[in-house]
C-alpha cells in the first residue's frame, strides 16, 4: 500500500501524541490506532454473534414473544416502558 493522505487536524492529533510521549513515531502511532480499530472491529463482530446465537436458542427454546398486529406491539411498548422506568428508579434510590 502506498502513501496516505491525512487532514491537517488529524496530523495534529498524531504530532500531539508523539510530541507528548504517548508514541515514539507518527508511525508507530498510526500501527497502534489501525491495531486498536481492528481489535474492535473484531470485537464487534464476536459481540454481534453471540447476540444472534443468543437469540436463536431462546426461539428454538420458546422464550419469545409473538407480536401479531398494533395491540400487541403497543402492549410490547408499554411493558418495554413500565420496565424502564423501574430501573431508573432503581438507580436513582441508589440500588
Amino acid at each position: 500500500m502506498g502513501a496516505v493522505q491525512l487532514s491537517d487536524d488529524l496530523l495534529q492529533v498524531i504530532g500531539r501524541q508523539v510530541a507528548e510521549g504517548r508514541a515514539a513515531s507518527e508511525a508507530e502511532f498510526l500501527a497502534e490506532a489501525v491495531q486498536r480499530y481492528a481489535q474492535a472491529l473484531d470485537a464487534a463482530e464476536a459481540e454481534i454473534l453471540a447476540a444472534a446465537e443468543e437469540g436463536i436458542a431462546d426461539i428454538e427454546a420458546g422464550r419469545f414473544t409473538l407480536i401479531d398486529g398494533p395491540d400487541d406491539m403497543r402492549r410490547l411498548r408499554a411493558e418495554l416502558a413500565e420496565t424502564l422506568d423501574k430501573r431508573a428508579a432503581q438507580r436513582g434510590s441508589g440500588r
